[in-house]
């Protein structure tokens, strides 16, 4: 038993490093492989017979990395492109709210994490390797077979890619910068993209416009499921005004994808194929094009005016205001603000029908700070409830909106629905809540409400069909009364025809039924 303890004593720094390198792929959601833990393993014991302190500084930037994700991959996996993207256009006040999303444990786990790494580094300034020829030998031996294992699978898979790529390593410190280094590349290839392709003049052919209504006010809601809506049979009351009101609720309304920025440009932009965007031609510039006043009054922050693929839309139209600007982004605003905005815009006459837009922080996390008033639901967890309550806030937003067009008195429509769902974190937990489905998104990330109001509505009609939000730019042409050569002009939202479901995943679009279920949590 003494030689054995004695044997772990002698060789602590070389267990311990083992163990931190088994933990690697995990800690930076990565797939872990044996050969690539191997890869890691022995990439780290070469550098360190080699030098200690060129083993401290790369063993050192790998812990930082690890205790810096940890919280977050452990909330919501590898971040894709999309997710970089994010990181890029957040503003202080998100960044804070982020922050205060994730659980404590996700922060004891990187804590410990560092402590883990300090006292690796500690004990491999102890270590001391003896200075021959063998030795120099295995060190040599140690260096190959871990470059061997780390360049196996990028070039194995050179023909089926047609190009070197370092992400398909499955040595974790090797593949996770080189992914991180792709998705911000991709996320600048997109910006450029998007940059070139919103100058210019839409293609927009339009053979006609009639539109029923003088305004037309698009609210877009933030992150919405619709089974937590009392609306569609939720048990708490949460949606007193959309339950009672005189339109058409569509039960079976899918989002193109599971946050704002990809759903948006889905929607709101026209599409060649799955893949290709043609910017310029969008909901904006399809109902300017069609003779409509466009206005977009957004509660969601902003650095500059060209910082989102959002922004650039928003901009696109005739008037625009952002509530939180430039310095002043780090300031939390309820979405009433956004009201006496739209009362101002209603009351000004005008002889073109007008096109509103309100984009809403709605139930965006941290849902407690979305909230006006202290939380007076009691449902599952604190978390849960006050996801509850921004719902309940949001229908009384649509309510209020909805008195400001009838006041007005001009002929309107009003039509609400969520860019994205959220799905279930640690179910059945005390630190169970709802989150973004950034990776490995469900169906909860996708099922949205969708409501659709007009001043001639006389009843309360709910529609239970399959919609897809792929198909937005051609439903919200015919709800604006305009027919365009390339879109579909016999396309109604209120149609009870089925739409075949694919949604984006973050990579790729798949069959929606191929996703797993997400059921609401339930008071036990």
């Amino acid at each position: 038993m003494q030689k054995l303890i004695s044997f772990f004593k002698q060789y602590a720094f070389e267990w311990l490093l083992l163990i931190f390198s088994v933990g690697i792929p995990f800690a930076l959601g990565m797939g872990p492989a044996f050969y690539g833990i191997l890869a890691t393993f022995l990439i780290f014991l070469t550098l360190r017979r080699l030098s200690y302190w060129v083993f401290f500084i790369v063993f050192l930037f790998v812990l930082i990395t690890c205790v810096l994700f940890l919280p977050q991959i452990i909330w919501f996996g590898h971040p894709p492109a999309t997710m970089i993207g994010a990181f890029f256009e957040t503003d202080l006040q998100e960044s804070k709210e982020f922050v205060q999303s994730l659980p404590l444990y996700s922060y004891l786990i990187s804590l410990f994490t560092l402590l883990l790494g300090g006292y690796i580094l500690y004990l491999g300034k102890k270590k001391t390797y003896p200075h021959c020829k063998k030795q120099s030998l295995i060190t040599i031996a140690m260096g190959v077979i871990a470059i061997g294992l780390t360049l196996y699978r990028p070039l194995a898979k050179m023909k089926e890619y047609q190009a070197f790529h370092w992400s398909l390593s499955r040595t974790a410190i090797v593949s996770f910068y080189a992914s991180i280094y792709d998705n911000i590349q991709e996320y600048h290839a997109l910006k450029e993209e998007l940059n070139k392709g919103i100058e210019g003049s839409p293609t927009w052919q339009i053979t006609s416009s009639q539109p029923k209504y003088q305004n037309y006010v698009l609210v877009i809601g933030e992150s919405v499921r619709k089974d937590y809506m009392h609306l569609y049979g939720f048990p708490e009351n949460n949606t007193p005004f959309l339950d009672k009101a005189y339109g058409t609720i569509i039960d079976g309304y899918t989002a193109t994808a599971p946050n704002t920025t990809t759903f948006l440009l889905r929607s709101f932009v026209q599409m060649k194929g799955e893949k290709d965007f043609v910017y310029i031609n969008n909901i904006i510039t399809l109902a300017k094009t069609a003779g409509f006043e466009t206005f977009w009054f957004s509660n969601q922050g902003i650095s500059g005016s060209w910082d989102t693929p959002i922004a650039k839309l928003a901009f696109l139209c005739d008037h625009k205001e952002f509530t939180k600007k430039g310095d002043y982004a780090s300031m939390n605003y309820p979405d009433s603000i956004l009201l006496p905005l739209l009362s101002k815009s209603l009351s000004k006459k005008s002889t073109s029908p007008r096109l509103f837009i309100l984009h809403t922080m709605g139930s965006h996390m941290n849902f407690e700070a979305r909230l006006e008033h202290s939380i007076h639901y009691d449902y599952y967890n604190r978390k849960v409830s006050a996801y509850i309550q921004t719902i309940e806030q949001t229908d009384t937003l649509l309510a209020n909106i909805y008195q400001l067009l009838q006041q007005q008195g001009a002929p309107f429509s009003m039509l609400y629905f969520s860019d994205h769902g959220l799905m279930t974190q640690d179910r059945d937990s005390m630190f169970a809540s709802l989150t973004h489905g950034d990776t490995n998104p469900n169906k909860a990330c996708y099922r949205v409400p969708f409501v659709l109001l007009s001043s001639d509505d006389t009843q309360h009609k709910v529609l239970r069909a399959d919609k897809s939000a792929f198909h937005f730019l051609d439903g919200f042409a015919q709800w604006l009364g305009i027919k365009e050569v390339s879109l579909q002009a016999d396309y109604d939202f209120r149609s009870p025809q089925n739409d075949t479901l694919k949604v984006f995943n973050q990579y790729e679009n798949v069959p929606f039924e191929g996703l797993q279920e997400d059921e609401v949590m339930t008071n036990h």
